[in-house]
């Protein structure tokens, strides 16, 4: 099926590639009613909405205090006196009411929660629903309506309406929106949010008034314009009957959603399927059939349901079928070990004929579990658990309703950290233990590893299979690192005792890591405590959250966790526009009553405009351009056609120099970057522009990107986190007082004791300068680059002196030219195995000659 008004569409973190033949809009004046809207209800509802399931109706009215808000188990896209509510005795449903909008949408009239209902007729809390786009082609609904339009009190369905005149999606409209060839702009719409008393699925109508001297085609053989497009993978899984758990693909039933605590689908009336057109960074986007509408007629069509489930894939599954109607019969039993103790938290899969996949659930505190299957049919099911291997399928028989599963024998290895120093756990298997299939939807540690556990109190309990592992205990790169193979038999716990020597001399410097996303981003799963366990256990000295368009702080999740005197951690945002780049606003602190919790607006503005807002801001924040040369819509440098000659972008409606950093490296090092990041950089340094360099790792999965590759470091004069404030962090960064550090750790003296960031006065023919570089003994460090004015005049190998690297360097300057500067460079040729797969390298920030 092909999107027709659609070439590309640029989701969270990547775009959506579609086909596209053209197409039209019709005129705005054949129809006598053009631009007249939909009629609205009562804006106000019922009184009681919760009062719904003791009566046994559906009701509809709107929130009127905080008393009547049960917010989203997610915390963003959050509900609010004004907002409306749907309930009945099965489901509860909040809709925004008109006006701004928290997330990417923006126009307000979005289904905020879909939820079951409590005991107390109130929604349980537990919804995971993020935000859901239903578009034709770029267009939604700007409402200037939303009403109850039944209340009911009759003892009918109960139905919120929003209306309004279709609008382009404001954050896709910009450079974007020459893709979307067809619009629909102007047209009259209407959402009719549906709930039936008794019912367990809330049913989505549109209306659309074909104001337009042709017949309104939104789809037909071989295209369509209707989208629907989901944005929940930051904290759900994908799931449907189709594909299971793993990569959507192909026609769908339905799109579901799951969680260990809830689950909803989401899927087209009258049994359509949906068609798969990408799933990217978190973000599905899917194609309905689309439709027609007559000239100057009124059209009404069911458009989609949404049915909520509890837990897991398998609350998901048995809430489409009550929704539906089907009966299934539950099995039950208990996941245990060899020794007949109970397991929690175990997987148990459900496989049908070939191994088709059914369904999975957790096994509870108790080991106990429950699964829905098909009455009648026989099954197979799997248990699987972290540290023990994959189990063989066990026979349900068709009429069985028990069946207990038995793990494998296994022992376990106890590290413990001297000091209680936060560490990274590495176990891996010398016989390599399978993995499950893709479509189990169980992620797997990456490179053979069984465990990479953070453990922040320096002591971990991990289970194994019986026989050979290695173990590795790291703390980043200025730690040396424990290595050593155990042998571990069923049943045996084997001690592993890590003393680790603190080798690289940081003292008076801390780093921090401006670039970290966790599971605010809506392309990225990772719990904000797990991304500051990761952070602290690297050796992380300030982890600073930097979310798309939300804003969030690391330093209370420190706090929770007492590990205020291993890091300091800072709120600040990815300020991430879908037209000319990506920034870092450091620090922005949350504002729950802001829209986005205080991120910053972007969307109709240009960067000069945009820029001195963030630079108003009572924080009074550094700016720094991330990913400057990335490709397509993320790199400011790209977008405004950087000209290295000129040190400027040629396109000057959105070129400025009003920012005061530059993510140069983003988890990468100089090497990878020395013909686009480094040398725009560079550029800007030659056309006498002042601007520091940070690194950063730009983390938003710790399996495959660690936080603080690479950091970047600051001369505090104290090593204590506790000492630090946000304004503390940020008046250093102003001041470029640093270096960047991917494994190698530099200082800088110059003339009169320059640092990086210094300016010396009058340009002398030659400087001396002294070099210093730390590493870790396991850490390769080879060579030192010199580059004056952003030519490499020498370079020359690391000089050992004791435990350092000492190098004297005289540096030949120009006196004819008005400003000098010089930047150093160390590097190392192997990779940091077995911490990571990457260089080792460091870099300063200049030294100027004026």
């Amino acid at each position: 099926m092909k999107l027709r008004s659609l070439a590309a569409v640029a989701a969270l973190g990547g775009t959506v590639a579609c086909g596209s033949d053209g197409g039209g809009g019709g005129g705005g004046d054949g129809c006598p009613r053009a631009g007249v809207g939909f009629p609205s209800g009562d804006p106000n509802g019922h009184a009681d909405p919760f009062g719904a399931k003791a009566a046994g109706q559906a009701r509809a009215g709107r929130v009127t205090s905080q008393a009547q808000v049960v917010q989203p188990a997610h915390g963003r896209q959050r509900v609010r006196v004004g907002d409306f509510v749907l309930a009945n005795d099965r489901v509860a449903a909040y809709i925004e009411d008109k006006g701004l909008s928290d997330g990417y949408q923006r126009f307000g009239g979005d289904l905020l929660s879909i939820d079951r209902v409590g005991d107390d007729g109130r929604p349980l809390g537990k919804s995971y629903f993020g935000e859901t786009l239903m578009a034709l082609g770029i267009d939604i609904i700007d409402p200037d309506s939303v009403s109850v339009m039944s209340d009911g009190s009759d003892g009918k369905a109960a139905v919120v309406r929003v209306t309004g005149p279709l609008k382009p999606i404001p954050f896709l409209d910009g450079s974007l929106g020459v893709l979307f060839s067809r619009r629909y702009s102007g047209l009259m719409a209407a959402y009719d949010f549906v709930l039936e008393p008794g019912s367990d699925k809330l049913l989505i109508r549109v209306g659309i008034k074909n104001a337009w001297s042709e017949p309104l085609t939104i789809g037909g053989s071989g295209y369509t314009d209707e989208i629907h497009g989901f944005f929940h993978g930051s904290r759900n899984q994908l799931a449907s009957p189709e594909t299971g758990l793993a990569k959507a693909k192909g026609t769908l039933s339905y799109v579901g959603y799951v969680n260990a605590e809830s689950s909803f689908a989401w899927r087209l009336a009258g049994g359509v399927k949906l068609d798969v057109a990408l799933e990217q960074s978190g973000s599905l986007f899917t194609f309905g059939q689309g439709f027609e509408v007559p000239v100057c007629e009124t059209y009404w069509r069911d458009h989609a349901e949404v049915i909520p489930g509890g837990p897991e894939f398998d609350g998901l599954l048995e809430a489409v079928r009550q929704a539906d109607g089907e009966p299934s019969r539950t099995v039950t039993g208990l996941v245990k070990d060899t020794a007949g103790a109970p397991v929690a938290g175990a997987w148990v899969h459900a496989l049908g004929e070939s191994d088709a996949y059914l369904s999975r659930t957790l096994s509870d505190a108790n080991g106990k579990f429950a699964l829905h299957l098909e009455p009648g049919v026989a099954a197979k099911l799997v248990a699987q658990h972290q540290g023990y291997a994959l189990e063989a399928a066990v026979a349900v028989p068709a009429n069985a309703t028990s069946q207990d599963l038995t793990l494998s024998a296994h022992g376990t290895i106890h590290v413990t950290a001297a000091g209680k120093l936060p560490v990274r756990v590495h176990v891996i298997p010398t016989a390599p233990v399978a993995s499950a299939p893709e479509r189990y939807g169980v992620e797997a540690e990456r490179d053979g590893r069984l465990w990479v556990e953070r453990a922040v109190t320096g002591e971990a309990t991990l289970r194994v299979p019986p026989g050979e592992h290695r173990v590795v205990v790291t703390r980043g790169w200025e730690y040396e690192h424990l290595d050593t193979t155990v042998t571990v038999a069923a049943g045996q716990t084997v001690e592993v005792a890590a003393d680790l020597a603190h080798s690289l001399d940081s003292t008076g410097w801390m780093c921090a890591d401006f670039h970290i996303h966790s599971w605010f981003s809506a392309d990225s799963n990772d719990p904000p405590v797990e991304k500051v366990k990761s952070a602290i256990t690297e050796g992380l000295d300030i982890p600073v959250s930097s979310e798309h368009e939300w804003v969030i702080d690391f330093q209370p999740i420190i706090q929770q966790l007492g590990l205020e005197k291993w890091a300091f951690g800072m709120p600040s945002e990815e300020l991430t526009t879908f037209t000319w780049g990506h920034f870092g606003v450091v620090p922005l602190f949350p504002k729950p009553d802001e829209l986005n919790n205080g991120a910053v607006e972007w969307v109709g503005r240009k960067p000069p405009e945009m820029f001195a807002d963030v630079q108003s801001r009572p924080e009074n924040p550094v700016l720094i351009v991330n990913h400057p040369s990335s490709s397509g819509f993320g790199g400011y440098f790209t977008q405004s056609g950087f000209d290295l000659k000129t040190g400027s972008g040629k396109k000057k409606e959105i070129w400025s120099t009003e920012f005061d950093a530059i993510e140069v490296f983003n988890d990468s090092d100089l090497e990878s970057n020395r013909d686009k990041s480094v040398a725009q950089w560079f550029a800007l340094l030659n056309a006498g522009h002042t601007l520091w360099a940070v690194g950063s790792s730009d983390t938003h999965h710790i399996r495959s990107s660690l936080p603080g590759y690479p950091r970047t470091c600051f001369d505090f004069g104290h090593d204590d986190p506790t000492k630090l404030t946000a304004n503390t962090v940020r008046d250093v960064l102003a001041k470029g007082i640093a270096t960047v550090s991917g494994g190698l750790f530099m200082t800088v003296s110059g003339p009169g004791g320059a640092k990086p960031g210094s300016t010396v006065k009058g340009t002398p023919a030659t400087a001396d300068f002294t070099v210093t570089v730390s590493r870790a003994s396991w850490v390769d460090a080879t060579s030192l680059e010199v580059i004056v004015n952003g030519v490499t005049q020498t370079t020359e190998p690391l000089a050992p002196l004791g435990e350092k690297f000492v190098n004297p360097v005289t540096v030949k300057l120009d006196p004819a030219r008005p400003r000098n500067w010089v930047v150093f460079h160390a590097r190392g040729e192997k990779e940091m195995q077995p911490l990571m797969g990457k260089r080792p390298f460091a870099v300063s920030n200049p030294v100027f000659f004026e």
